[in-house]
């Protein structure tokens, strides 16, 4: 069952009890169209018992996934190996770059190895997907991303590699767990997950929000929303009220056809059939007498269709018969003659004389009574019965098949229930004397009976053609209706149970679709007010309308407070832009996703300068407790974010030749805080004093920020939760402890100087001159501080 599910069927359940409309019968088939076709079908044919306990089913539990990184070769605009590190963790970062940079390789790479595929050529002709190869890279290509999920100490990476010359469906696809060996990997495990909380989006697939079938974005909701079990069970109860509604329309549709057939004719049996079936609700008992009454006119009917049913051995199977027998025939002459009946005789001779001295012990021969039956005998007449026994046992051999020749020919003789001759012949086949005498007498009355019976048939069938010209068809057709009647007939019942059922389900859905939409169209509606900016369009309610083929999502807005319709009517590209991130985010970012990160590439093209400000800060609020990663060529977010001073790590992609990709650091936090250092020691307008302090708090601002990153990659790492995460940071509440939680991870570690003297000469000092400092400022020159402030930050980071 889906996350979002999880606690519907108790909802449902709940609501079951206290709705008075909702009877036994009623309950009963919703439960079991919850559990399953096979328990509705059960349910509704009256056999099983509650399905409530088959139905539960426990939430699945999905860990919290952050990216570490991005690894790609040779895919799309990048060459040789190039690695997008990332934070893992809540967070902004920026990844910016002109177009043909190579930065939207790394957004398709990390959504191909997550997904399987990319939206950019899903559906498309395959000229799309024919660009998927960088065209300066002829060796093994690959792209990979790294992750870190919560509860699970390590780094996972999920890779998609081709050999050389492999097409873009061959690539090997697998996962590497920590501490495990890689193994091959479909995407399965998350499969549904990706579906319904997809964390990725692409400028094409903005646009397809808005533009796309209005049937997918309802359907994306509706995943959301948790209620596909609901619709699944409301599905199962509507085509089993369709399949037994259709069967009752059928059964009246035939009647009606069937009566106006019959309506003319001189028979009185179908004038009577014609008069039975005129009324909407027929007496089937009746109608079931004339068809069993009529019968046929006189049991000649019968009696010429049993003549039909008669069958005769095929020529095959005489010819068979017979070959076997004449076989085994002159098998048998062969080996067997006078002197092998004369062995056989004397074989039982003496195996009787052998039995009697056996019992006797030496004695006088019975019946020469010359010769004397003692052990020397005995050892004789032994030899002599086993040489003769061997003599005679082929005789015997064929025989026995001789015999079971014989029988399976007579087997294929079945008297005939006619009378003549020829039948006597035929049947007195079966008493013939001897194989020889058999094997003739079947090639002598197969041939004429065969004939006999084809004629006897012909003349059958010429009766029954005559005796069914008018009432056995009717007869025919009527008794087929009726069966069909009647079995409609007893689910109108059910058909009645499954309508009301039918009914309160579709109302019940339409309570919890709203009800569990509210907070989602809220939170759309509240990011739109902050992308909206200088809008004068304000966002209504967002609902899921129409059903089946017409379903969509109805967005309504209000210009300068006047309704102005539909949203996609009236909005301009780049507020339909501003709309479609409305709906992603909410969706995206649900506390049930176990993706714990998004990737949007490109997300500021057709917003005007207002709404980019709006962007920066949905996207600054969403980094609150997302790691959220926006590709743009356009500069205009990163000078939003930075003039807005929102907390970001700007990464600047630079393509140079043969398709080699470098990464910039652009404006992170750190580095910020020390270019502010920077550029406040070459301050001449500030007293001395004031700029030394200032340079100090801007260095241990950065020490901070490198104290913070360093916490939250390590602690994610082993397996930490995201809020146990901020709630250490939150407890380091000075710049010692939070060193200290980042060096020792305790915020009472050991030695804190001898360790910070690891970063290199003087850090350990600038350690201390960033805390004493910005309370109290410092002398001389600032710069080789800074510097060392810098050395410190990059030390703790590692």
């Amino acid at each position: 069952m889906n996350v979002a599910e999880h606690g519907l069927h108790d909802l449902l359940l709940e609501r079951l009890i206290a709705d008075e409309a909702a009877d036994d019968t009623v309950s009963g088939l919703v439960l079991a169209a919850w559990a399953g076709d096979q328990e509705l079908t059960d349910a509704v044919e009256g056999r099983g018992g509650p399905a409530a306990e088959r139905a539960t089913s426990e939430a699945a539990e999905h860990p919290n996934v952050y990216l570490a990184a991005v690894h790609v070769e040779g895919f799309r605009g990048i060459g040789a190996p190039a690695t997008l590190p990332l934070r893992p963790g809540p967070g902004l970062t920026l990844v910016t770059g002109r177009n043909g940079s190579g930065k939207s390789s790394f957004a398709e790479a990390a959504e191909l190895v997550l997904t399987g595929t990319s939206r950019r050529w899903e559906n498309r002709t395959s000229v799309w997907r024919d660009g998927w190869r960088n065209i300066h890279t002829d060796d093994e290509r690959s792209v990979a991303v790294d992750l870190i999920t919560a509860g699970i100490s390590g780094t996972t990476r999920i890779e998609k590699r081709w050999e050389k010359g492999a097409e873009l469906d061959e690539a090997r696809w697998t996962r590497q767990e920590p501490k495990a060996k890689r193994a091959d990997f479909d995407g399965s495990s998350w499969r549904d997950a990706m579906s319904t909380y997809r964390p990725f989006l692409s400028y094409s697939e903005l646009g397809a929000l808005i533009d796309g079938k209005p049937s997918e974005l309802h359907d994306a909701l509706h995943r959301l929303l948790g209620l596909g079990a609901l619709t699944a069970a409301h599905d199962r109860i509507k085509a089993a009220r369709k399949r037994i509604g259709e069967a009752a329309r059928s059964a009246n549709a035939q009647r009606k056809a069937l009566r106006a057939e019959l309506e003319n004719s001189d028979d009185p049996r179908i004038t009577q059939a014609a008069a039975l079936l005129k009324p909407t609700k027929p007496d089937l008992a009746a109608i079931a007498e004339l068809i069993a009454g009529a019968g046929e006119p006189d049991a000649e009917a019968a009696r010429l269709r049993a003549v039909l049913e008669l069958r005769l051995p095929e020529p095959d199977e005489i010819a068979t018969a017979t070959a076997e027998i004449r076989r085994r025939l002159d098998e048998h002459a062969a080996v067997a003659n006078a002197e092998t009946g004369h062995a056989d005789r004397v074989v039982e001779l003496l195996r009787t004389a052998l039995h009697d001295h056996a019992e006797s012990g030496i004695q006088s021969c019975p019946v020469c009574e010359k010769g004397t039956l003692d052990d020397a005998w005995r050892t004789r007449a032994a030899g002599r019965m086993e040489d003769l026994e061997q003599a005679t046992a082929e005789s015997r051999r064929t025989m026995s098949e001789l015999d079971r020749a014989t029988a399976d020919a007579r087997s294929v003789v079945q008297p005939i229930p006619l009378a003549g001759d020829v039948w006597d012949t035929w049947s007195a086949v079966r008493h013939a004397e001897g194989p020889a005498a058999l094997a003739q007498a079947l090639e002598t009355a197969h041939g004429p009976a065969r004939t006999a019976l084809a004629a006897k048939k012909a003349d059958a069938e010429a009766q029954l053609a005559r005796l069914d010209e008018a009432w056995a068809p009717v007869a025919r057709r009527l008794s087929a209706w009726h069966d069909e009647a009647a079995q409609a007939a007893t689910q109108s019942d059910r058909l009645a149970a499954l309508e009301r059922a039918d009914k309160w389900l579709a109302d019940t859905s339409a309570q919890l679709r709203d009800q569990r939409l509210a907070p989602f169209a809220e939170q759309s509606r509240q990011t739109w007010q902050a992308l909206r900016q200088q809008s004068n369009v304000e966002l209504g309610p967002v609902r899921l309308d129409g059903a089946a083929n017409r379903r969509r999502v109805a967005m309504d807005v209000r210009i300068d407070d006047v309704d102005g319709g539909t949203a996609l009517g009236v909005m301009s590209q780049g507020e339909l832009h501003a709309l479609g991130l409305s709906l992603f985010l909410p969706r995206a970012t649900v506390d049930q996703s176990p993706f714990r990160f998004v990737l949007i590439d490109d997300p500021v093209q057709a917003m005007d300068p207002a709404k980019v400000d709006g962007l920066a800060r949905v996207l600054a609020d969403v980094a609150l407790t997302r790691q959220v990663v926006v590709f743009t060529h356009d500069d205009r977010l990163a000078d939003a974010v930075r003039r807005l001073e929102l907390s970001a790590t700007i990464w600047e992609v630079a393509r140079g030749e043969r398709s080699a990709v470098e990464m910039r650091p652009s404006g992170d936090p750190i580095a910020r805080y020390l270019d502010d250092a920077r550029a406040m020691n070459l301050t001449t307008a500030l007293p001395p004093d004031v700029r030394s302090e200032l340079v100090a708090s801007c260095c241990r601002s950065a020490i901070e920020a490198a104290c913070h990153a360093k916490i939250r990659s390590a602690r994610l790492g082993k397996g930490y939760s995201h809020a146990e995460v901020e709630a250490a940071i939150l407890e380091a509440n000075t710049t010692n402890k939070k060193a200290n939680l980042a060096v020792f991870d305790t915020i009472n570690g050991g030695d804190l100087s001898v360790k910070l003297a690891a970063a290199g000469p003087g850090a350990a000092d600038a350690f201390r001159m960033c805390k004493k400092g910005a309370h109290k400022g410092m002398v001389g020159d600032l710069k080789p501080f800074i510097q060392d402030v810098e050395k410190l930050a990059e030390w703790l980071q590692t």
